[in-house]
């Protein structure tokens, strides 16, 4: 007899409402880019984080809770409006709980696993006929597999305790850096001797598929669960993208497409260098996409901040002097209140364009302030410019 699981309808609303705030993200970012455009990194980052984080959690959400989990003397079916899965009840190996879920693993290679949500009204009587039947295939096991392949070796101690030891160097080295950048939040001439350190986040950004690649297996990005199996570096990654865009805020970008289009092309060959070297880990399938994903959600703005860096800090180009008029001032609130100046075209810039400034010279700037604007032609081509005094 077919029996069917579907989320009930408080629990879709209750889930819908927390959702739409994500599911709007995306929308508001494009309307934002369509009209005012984007001329900062930090305008670059937040619209990202808005477009590709956001849009794919609100996409897993509605999709999720739109599904249909079918059984019957068959088996048992999964069906979304984005994929459909069926396994039939000899092809099930066993299953394991994943927060509140019950997931059937199947035995054939090919076969996708099956979820069940403790949420589905009802899902409680397959979850109870299945534990009858099929084995406790639980993290703890799997854990216990992947280490005794990796124990198998004659050289476990030795190559555990060298990835260990390039973890921690990443992750401890890449955390001072990031602590270090701070201080170029305000400008000083402490801070302008120490210019180069953000090219130390640059270097081991490049250095990481080296490292995996050297470990062969050893070192990974990340894993999806709270015990991590084996070292790794996902730290590192996300400590220099919080350094690396701490250096480019207050540094715009006049070219904005050919600077996403490099840093999307660097991704895609780094990405790229990271799945090559995952061919060596013996942990799960499921494991080495979550440390692709990941390594790509934190990997991206840091590409961007470094060849924002790279693009000013090898700059020699003689500087250029405009001189522009505050229009109008603005401040955005949310988890943190940000300030901006609109300011009238000027030099290369042929439309208004809103500066993120600090607090203290939003509150001293007044309409009809004169504002004069640097403008270099960057180290690698891409224009940049940052604003410096405000007169009246």
């Amino acid at each position: 007899m077919q029996q069917e699981y579907t989320y009930s309808r408080a629990f879709r609303i209750f889930i819908f409402c927390l959702v739409t705030p994500f599911a709007l993200m995306p929308l508001l970012a494009v309307y934002g880019i369509t009209t005012a455009g984007i001329k900062s990194p930090v305008e670059a980052f937040v619209a990202f984080i808005c477009m590709v984080p956001c849009g794919a959690l609100a996409l897993y959400c509605i999709n999720e809770l739109l599904s249909v989990v079918t059984s019957d003397n068959n088996g048992i079916r999964y069906k979304s409006f984005l994929y459909s899965r069926e396994l039939f009840w000899e092809e099930i190996k066993g299953y394991q709980w994943k927060e509140g879920a019950l997931v059937l693993i199947p035995a054939l290679k090919g076969k996708k696993k099956v979820k069940v949500s403790g949420q589905r009204p009802g899902s409680h009587k397959i979850a109870d006929w299945i534990v009858a039947r099929y084995p406790d295939l639980s993290d703890k096991i799997t854990n216990e597999m992947v280490m005794a392949a990796y124990k198998a070796d004659p050289n476990y101690h030795h190559k555990i305790r060298m990835a260990k030891y390039t973890a921690r160097a990443f992750n401890i080295a890449s955390f001072v850096l990031m602590v270090s950048c701070f201080a170029f939040i305000r400008s000083s001439p402490f801070t302008d001797m120490l210019r180069w350190l953000p090219l130390l986040m640059v270097a081991m950004l490049a250095a990481i598929p080296v490292a995996l690649e050297y470990h062969k297996g050893w070192l990974i990005v990340s894993e999806n669960k709270r015990q991590q199996t084996l070292p790794g570096i996902l730290l590192a990654v996300l400590f220099c993208a919080a350094g690396l865009f701490v250096f480019g805020v207050p540094v715009f970008s006049l070219d904005l497409k050919i600077l996403w289009t490099a840093t999307l092309v660097i991704v895609i060959v780094f990405a790229s260098w990271v799945v090559f070297a995952s061919r060596h880990m013996k942990i799960t399938m499921g494991n080495k996409i979550w440390g692709v994903i990941s390594f790509l959600i934190f990997f991206t703005p840091a590409v961007f901040g470094s060849i924002v860096y790279l693009n000013t800090f090898f700059d020699h180009s003689p500087r250029q002097l405009f001189e522009t008029t505050v229009y109008d001032k603005r401040i955005s609130r949310g988890r943190s209140t940000s300030y901006y100046l609109v300011v009238l075209p000027w030099g290369p810039v042929s439309s208004k364009v809103s500066i993120s400034v600090g607090k203290k010279k939003y509150e001293a700037a007044h309409i009809n302030d004169v504002v004069t604007m640097e403008l270099h032609d960057g180290a690698l081509g891409i224009p940049w410019y940052t604003p410096l005094l405000l007169k009246r």
